[in-house]
């Protein structure tokens, strides 16, 4: 064979090899942009769908007391915001769970009208009763335990106890002022400022987001936002600010009121074994321990009648928390609202009824 058409069939080959990783290239070209376009409408119509399904499907019987019973609607709740508030959750009616129009949290299936004293609820997502039924919420065992109290529960989710406070500005403009104020959220500015957040995936093409998402199971990304001791400083300071901003509008008001620091899992002597068997979760716990030791430090250096400190309110011989996010079991709310009515009270308006 003379060596023109050898040249010619190795010329042959590689333009056809070169055709062929061409026509490879096009598809996954077409199949990546049909993914990028596909993917989140996929992941969109499955969270409505199972969002649909689970506002439908029969509500399992609620354990009080067991951690493992966690009644939540899937994907979770929608919420809205009003200008300085953020997180008032919108309406949701199921069997276990009863939020109506304005955000008010039901405390039973019929909720009380006619009460001689009215009392009003904020605070985050654990005043608000996230993870729990309505009848195992603080406030429907706190207003259990009470005389002819009603309490309405305006606890929102992922709210500062700066926005918890002008709720109460707009409670009271739009229903007049109540007996009791009772702001339950003295410790939430702390945890948004400092907990542990995955880092950002900025992957906008669909195969560098699984690969990330890949190695990210492997070796998850997570900063730490309060790591320094500067940094840990100003987010304890903003705080402590929010804490006495609160107290300054609450004596303005003319009425009783208190702030109230609920548990957390990262307060020294409470039970958590439950939460250490997730992934990464003892580097994210430890990290909120050395946080909250801190503000722990700052809060006992307050002089304010109305600060009442309940982070070791819960004993240690039971797991009470559902989660890292400090959300409360019904039982744990149950011993929370007796050893606040206890601070409170004392036997005043004692009911009994739990």
């Amino acid at each position: 064979m003379s060596e023109h058409p050898r040249r010619s069939q190795i010329e042959s080959r590689l333009r056809w090899s070169l055709l062929k990783l061409f026509q490879i290239f096009i598809v996954l070209c077409l199949i990546d942009g049909f993914l990028d376009i596909t993917y989140p409408l996929a992941s969109f119509t499955k969270n409505h769908l199972i969002r649909k399904v689970s506002e439908t499907s029969p509500a399992k019987p609620v354990k009080p007391g067991s951690v493992q019973d966690i009644i939540l609607p899937t994907p979770g709740f929608s919420v809205r915001q009003e200008p300085g508030i953020r997180g008032i959750v919108a309406e949701y009616h199921s069997p276990n769970i009863n939020v109506a129009i304005d955000g008010l949290r039901y405390n039973s299936p019929t909720p009380s009208e006619n009460s001689a004293t009215v009392g009003l609820l904020l605070g985050s997502s654990a005043a608000f009763g996230y993870g729990v039924a309505d009848n195992q919420t603080l406030a429907a065992h706190l207003e259990r335990s009470l005389k002819d109290v009603r309490l309405d529960n305006y606890a929102g989710l992922a709210q500062p106890i700066t926005d918890s406070t002008l709720r109460w500005y707009d409670y009271q403009k739009k229903h007049g002022k109540p007996d009791f104020v009772i702001l339950a959220s003295a410790n939430y500015q702390i945890f948004a400022d400092c907990q542990p957040v995955p880092a950002v995936n900025t992957k906008s093409n669909i195969f560098l987001f699984l690969a990330e998402k890949i190695a990210d199971r492997f070796s998850p990304k997570t900063t730490f936002p309060c790591a320094s001791n500067g940094s840990l400083d100003l987010a304890i300071r903003n705080s402590i600010l929010a804490i006495e901003n609160a107290v300054a509008f609450g004596r303005k008001q003319g009425i009783p009121f208190h702030i109230v620091n609920l548990p957390t899992p990262y307060d020294a002597n409470v039970n958590i074994d439950n939460l250490l068997k997730e992934a990464n979760a003892k580097a994210q716990i430890a990290a909120m321990q050395r946080v909250y030791s801190r503000f722990h430090e700052e809060l006992a250096k307050l002089e304010l009648p109305e600060f009442i400190d309940l982070s070791h309110s819960l004993p240690s011989d039971k797991m009470y928390f559902l989660d890292t996010g400090g959300h409360i079991s019904g039982e744990g709310n149950r011993l929370i609202a007796e050893t606040l009515r206890q601070r409170i009270w004392g036997n005043k308006f004692s009911n009994s009824r739990d």
